[in-house]
């Protein structure tokens, strides 16, 4: 992990907290990968029924894009299966639901249509006839008024889709959708992002018009878009080479919530066969209380609009002010402007997801403000360490840089001064497992002074330059 320090995990409301430890401990995976998987599935619960307001007027959406770069062999599958599980469990009942309510609306609309066909045969005639067709007439006009309805499809996440079917799906009934993956190379290489102006306006839950050449234009309305993605940096790394340029100049990344958690593979050790799971249902029934409330209520309800308090409103001001003084020429946000504008507005969402999903009432407080204030700060130099100094990091550096710092923060998560290279051999990232291609990494770091090497008998021994152990 490029952040010095941890996900703030103590940041989160207690039932978030406690799910996100427990789903650590049931698979070991990165926190940083466990938190933005918990963020996309509040994100998705809260969106449609909250927005957030400060400043009198300002009022925006609280959904969320996260991208989460995770080597294969993290556990990102698990990790979401854990969470998702009711949801997707959802999905196959809504899906089911609406697959039987359709068979029923057809044989609904073949009757409707045999009997409008037949009242206007017979109003035809009674008109050629000369006969009375007021009676006709009438009931002709009772069917029109009241033709079978369609059933709504209720469809909560995305997948690898096209933007035009989540455009269309956007323009019906139904607002509130997720883009939503652990392995999210198909979305990257695929068609899912491939219009990024559309992207950008639903997380800025603008109104949108679709246009097809042969249908009437569309408008999409006040719809909710969460983005949870998570992608193998070699992949991100290609979908930058193809198409970085613009993602960046268009503002989406801009608006992502970015990382690449420290991996934990290589201390993935049983210490205990006993794990908890009290914690992992709490979190989900209040998940599903809040979604199924998205289902029952009337989807053109207006969304309740969250409020800072006083207190809060101050605090969010003295951050905005902190992020536009970062921007200047000499602030550690000068190199990411186009981020940085991003980042209050936010740090007012995680607020108002933190609030609401915690089933508090009333106006958001200070604390929860300062607990946003810390995950997005995290965020933020997450990005820093992405983004600013593209020679230095992960996406754009040479192997040898990667597998120092993969040696860096072995040795601080352990609290020790040193390695064995049949550790990297054995536990290191897989590129890294050639004996060959990690002795010529090895040979050039230490060229670089970056790193010392020593034997102890046939063992060979690797630390960190500057932290200089006796070996």
């Amino acid at each position: 992990m490029f952040n010095d320090r941890p996900f703030p995990v103590d940041a989160f409301p207690k039932i978030i907290r406690n799910a996100i430890y427990e789903v650590e401990q049931h698979t070991q995976a990165p926190q940083g990968l466990i938190a933005a998987s918990v963020l996309g599935v509040i994100s998705l619960a809260c969106q449609n029924r909250i927005d957030v307001c400060r400043l009198n007027n300002l009022r925006s959406p609280v959904s969320l894009f996260l991208l989460t770069l995770a080597e294969s062999g993290e556990r990102k599958s698990t990790v979401d299966k854990l969470l998702m599980k009711p949801l997707y469990q959802l999905e196959e009942n809504l899906f089911e639901k609406y697959t039987h309510d359709l068979t029923i609306w057809k044989n609904d609309e073949a009757i409707f249509n045999i009997e409008k066909k037949a009242l206007m045969l017979k109003l035809k005639s009674d008109i050629q006839r000369n006969k009375d067709y007021f009676a006709t007439n009438e009931k002709l006009k009772d069917l029109l008024q009241s033709p079978p309805k369609a059933p709504v499809r209720f469809k909560l996440i995305f997948n690898d889709a096209t933007p035009a079917a989540i455009k269309d799906h956007l323009c019906g009934y139904w607002r509130s959708v997720g883009i939503m993956s652990d392995e999210a190379g198909a979305i990257f290489n695929g068609y899912t992002l491939n219009e990024l102006p559309f992207i950008n306006k639903m997380w800025d839950g603008a109104t949108f018009s679709v246009e097809r050449k042969s249908e009437p234009e569309k408008l999409i309305r006040n719809a909710r878009l969460t983005l949870a993605l998570m992608v193998q940096p070699d992949v991100f790394k290609g979908y930058l080479q193809r198409k970085g340029e613009a993602a960046k100049g268009i503002g989406f990344f801009a608006r992502c919530l970015i990382c690449q958690p420290d991996s934990t593979q290589g201390s993935r050790k049983i210490s205990s066969p006993v794990v908890s799971s009290e914690h992992l249902p709490v979190f989900h029934q209040r998940l599903m209380e809040i979604v199924n409330d998205n289902i029952t209520l009337d989807n053109k309800n207006d969304r309740l609009c969250l409020r800072f308090s006083l207190e809060a409103e101050n605090r969010w001001i003295e951050f905005y002010n902190k992020v536009e003084s970062d921007m200047g020429f000499f602030g550690s946000l000068s190199n990411c402007k186009d981020y940085a504008s991003k980042v209050a507005e936010n740090m007012a969402r995680v607020a108002s997801l933190l609030h609401y999903f915690n089933g508090n009432d009333g106006d958001i407080p200070l604390s929860a403000i300062e607990d946003a204030v810390k995950i997005t700060t995290w965020y933020v130099n997450e990005y820093i360490h992405l983004f600013s100094k593209p020679n230095e990091f992960t996406l754009a550096i040479t192997e040898g840089d990667e597998l120092y710092w993969w040696i860096k923060n072995h040795c601080n998560r352990h609290v020790v001064p040193y390695i064995t290279k049949n550790t990297i051999l054995q536990y290191g990232p897989n590129k890294f497992r050639n004996r060959s291609k990690a002795n010529e990494l090895l040979n050039m770091l230490q060229s670089q002074n970056k790193i010392l090497i020593g034997k102890r008998g046939k063992t060979t021994l690797i630390a960190i330059a500057n932290l200089k152990p006796a070996i």
